[in-house]
C-alpha cells in the first residue's frame, strides 16, 4: 500500500563544492563545502521562507562540518509522521557519489 502524500519526506539537496584539491597535473577533486536541504510536502505550500513548516518544523537546513554524514544522520533521525522519504539532488551526477562513497565507507 503506498503512503499517502502527507507521509512523504521530500528532500531536495545540493551539494556546494570547491575544485581546488589537486588530483593529477590534469584534475582536481570536487570537495563538498555545504549542504542545503528543504523538505516536506506541507512546505510547498508556504511562500515565506523562513516560516517553520506546521508538519517538518525547519524548512531549510545547511552543514558545515561533516556533511555527508550529517546528511545521512538527520534523514535517518525517527519522524512518527514519515512512511517514505523521496530523496532529489540537484546535480545528481556529482552530488550522488558523496553520499554512495559514505554508504560504501560504513558498509
Amino acid at each position: 500500500m503506498a503512503a499517502s502524500i502527507e507521509h512523504v519526506l521530500y528532500v531536495f539537496y545540493d551539494f556546494e563544492t570547491r575544485h581546488d584539491k589537486k588530483c593529477s597535473d590534469k584534475s582536481n577533486e570536487h570537495v563538498p563545502n555545504k549542504v542545503c536541504l528543504q523538505f516536506c510536502s506541507k512546505c510547498e505550500n508556504i511562500s515565506v521562507k523562513k516560516q517553520d513548516c506546521i508538519q517538518c518544523g525547519k524548512r531549510t537546513h545547511s552543514f558545515c562540518d561533516d556533511l555527508v554524514g550529517d546528511v545521512l544522520i538527520y534523514l535517518c533521525e525517527f519522524r512518527t509522521w514519515v512512511e517514505n522519504i523521496i530523496v532529489i539532488a540537484h546535480n545528481a551526477a556529482e552530488d550522488l557519489h558523496f553520499i554512495l562513497n559514505r554508504t560504501i565507507l560504513l558498509k
